[in-house]
């Protein structure tokens, strides 16, 4: 029983010399992109006619409706 907690101890011990000798990994920080909005929107508005075609046709016609109504223009001038 005795050679059981030498092993341990002596386990353990290169543990931590093992810790202190090597160096630990460098870890990298990768920041992803700006956001490109344009594409954000082009694929929300994708995944905005996809549901509208599933929808029935009187909702699908209000809902084009809707979005017809609030499109920008592209003057820039609207917020």
């Amino acid at each position: 029983m005795r050679w059981l907690w030498r092993l341990m101890t002596l386990l353990l011990l290169l543990g931590f010399l093992r810790s202190l000798i090597v160096p630990q990994p460098k870890a990298f920080i990768d920041w992803p992109e700006r956001p490109n909005w344009e594409r954000k929107i082009q694929v929300e508005m994708k995944q905005l006619q996809k549901l509208t075609q599933d929808l029935p046709t009187s909702i699908e016609v209000e809902v084009r409706r809707f979005w017809k109504d609030f499109q920008p223009n592209g003057d820039g001038k609207e917020v």
